[in-house]
């Protein structure tokens, strides 16, 4: 049987077109500087190089519309209570919080975001997670891993091996394992682990360029957990064909319907800009007797590029280039038309200068969808895994810790975790465009007599809409009856703490209550409305514009004037005194 350091040599191998396409995407993710290549693949000399944005600021919007969604956790169960679920919810809450605490000395802004880039330029997600006893106290230990370095194998329903380098010093390896012996400045250590055991195997910085020399292992240590403790996912996006090389294209990056774009709109901003550079020092050609063989005079050296060529008819001449100019112009507005359908409509960047109708804001924030619906799925799958392997060695370490943010905390035992269920995660991505988009369609569904179920479920897509229908309900019914708004209200002041204004409350319910059995005769006049105000305001303003002059409800009396306002009112009352002191 091949050693551990032969199946790691072998998958490197295997997946090299795959990091291939992983180092292109991370070039266009970092703006590697272009250079316009001649047909040699050599840098061309007095040429302006460019490199554009169009792929660094597609990646950062993308990750910052991702990390905008929202996450809801559901456990399910058949024969759990609803006080476990939300136990097991609590939990999951806390330990992703200790999760992220953990990864800040580390200089990770969070396992979330670590995992919005993994899934935006690579493609793939993994991490590994171990617990341990650190004297009677419940430690966490999570390694999150760039996939572009992680290696692993699937059997017939899960994980056979993983392995993960890190790069060290010498000085370093070397007094960690004396054992290890080697000239280069830096070793890779392969921390490799399968069913059965976990191994640390030294390697060269090139594995590859070594595959025929043996590894050297520097540690062995059995596989406590009888499982590989590595939660991996890849993105739903890309190709499941099984030709060859085809391993390419497999969860494919952000950059899959635009990467062989950009290094064309560098190459035409690169001609531009050399072209406009070139209307102040351009190439020209020099006719004379001697023809290709002539010299360039020395007042006419300073320009650009200057050429011999036969005589004819002209001495210095420029060569023409408004052609090129205009040719080059049509093809960017070609390309730049392409990368937006492959990335993200200018109504993200907000470059839009004309109004659009919620159906057109639908037909274009949809593109989004197939960029960021496969991520967050496989993001869901992924801490799907990673609650089940926590949830193990929770309970099979019978730990019992505090978890959860400072003041908050919340105490669990292994025994809570100990049940049958099933874990979820939806995400729900936020965009305003969207939003006003969604209400604008639910409005004219409920004209037409569709259900608010539907309507919350399918166009407004709210997290939990029979909860906002529950909601809606008790609002109206509040509006309808006053005691049932007074009730509500009394029982928020309960909870403040505020029990003198709930007393109040209390007393004015017990009056309404008293007044409703009276007799008709012996029950108070409602107070009359006065003259020139409405008692509720006739109007709204606006979604999307300010309400027009002459338009518009009543200002409310405990609404504050505007200082014009102010000020003719002071003047009226003003003339009022002067008048009645006139009469007296």
């Amino acid at each position: 049987m091949a050693d551990s350091m032969q199946l790691i040599r072998d998958k490197l191998e295997e997946n090299a077109p795959l990091f291939r396409r992983m180092d292109k995407d991370r070039d266009l993710y970092n703006q590697i500087e272009y250079k316009l290549l001649g047909a040699d693949r050599k840098p061309l000399k007095d040429v302006v190089n460019i490199t554009m944005n169009d792929a660094k600021v597609f990646a950062e919007r993308s990750q910052s519309f991702m990390s905008e969604a929202s996450m809801q956790t559901v456990v399910e169960g058949r024969n759990i209570r609803d006080a476990d679920t939300t136990l097991i919810e609590n939990f999951d809450e806390d330990i992703r919080y200790e999760l992220d605490r953990a990864l800040l000395p580390r200089e990770l802004q969070g396992l979330y975001n670590f995992l919005i880039e993994q899934v935006c330029i690579r493609g793939r997600i993994g991490a590994r997670f171990t617990a341990w006893d650190n004297k009677g106290k419940f430690m966490p230990d999570i390694l999150p891993c760039d996939s572009r370095y992680l290696l692993y194998e699937y059997g017939d329903r899960e994980l056979e091996w993983a392995a993960y380098p890190s790069v060290q010093t010498r000085s370093y390896i070397e007094q960690k394992y004396p054992q290890a012996k080697f000239n280069d400045k830096k070793g890779k250590l392969w921390n490799y682990s399968d069913r059965e055991k976990n191994q640390v195997w030294l390697g060269s910085m090139n594995d590859r360029a070594n595959a025929s020399a043996p590894g050297l292992l520097l540690k062995e240590e059995p596989n406590i957990f009888g499982y590989v403790p590595y939660a991996i996912e890849g993105v739903g996006a890309g190709s499941m064909l099984q030709d060859e090389g085809a391993i390419e294209h497999y969860h494919e990056s952000i950059f899959s319907g635009t990467r062989l774009l950009y290094e064309h709109i560098n190459m035409l901003a690169s001609i531009l800009q050399t072209l406009n550079y070139w209307t102040f020092a351009g190439p020209y050609g020099w006719e004379s007797e001697a023809g290709i063989e002539g010299v360039v005079p020395k007042e006419w050296r300073g320009t650009q590029t200057t050429t011999p060529v036969d005589k004819g008819t002209r001495g210095l001449f420029p060569f023409q280039i408004s052609d090129v100019n205009n040719a080059t112009r049509i093809f960017y507005a070609l390309l730049t038309g392409a990368i937006q359908r492959g990335s993200l409509p200018n109504i993200d960047y907000g470059n839009l200068t004309f109004p659009l109708s919620a159906v057109a804001i639908s037909r274009l924030t949809a593109t989004k969808d197939a960029i960021f619906l496969p991520r967050l799925q496989a993001i869901a799958y992924f801490y799907r895994k990673l609650h089940y392997i926590i949830k193990d060695q929770y309970i099979r370490g019978g730990y019992e810790a505090d978890l959860g943010a400072e003041g908050m905390e919340r105490h669990y035992t292994a025994s809570d975790l100990d049940k049958k269920y099933t874990i979820n995660y939806k995400f729900y991505a936020v965009s305003p465009e969207q939003d006003i988009a969604n209400y604008s369609v639910a409005q004219q569904a409920m004209a037409i007599g569709m259900s608010k179920h539907t309507v919350f479920t399918d166009i407004l897509k709210l997290k939990n809409p029979e909860g906002e229908i529950m909601k809606a309900q008790a609002e109206q019914a509040s509006q309808i009856d006053p005691v049932l708004a007074l009730y509500d209200y009394g029982h928020a002041l309960i909870n403040k703490q505020e029990y003198f204004k709930a007393r109040l409350i209390m007393d004015k319910i017990k009056q309404l209550i008293r007044e409703r059995y009276m007799p008709p005769e012996q029950k108070p006049k409602p107070a009359e409305v006065p003259s020139g105000r409405t008692a509720s305001p006739q109007g709204m303003i606006p979604l999307l514009e300010g309400p027009k002059s002459g338009s518009g409800p009543a200002r409310s009396e405990f609404e504050e004037a505007s200082p014009e306002e102010m000020v003719a009112n002071a003047e009226r009352r003003g003339e009022t005194v002067r008048k009645q002191s006139q009469e007296s």
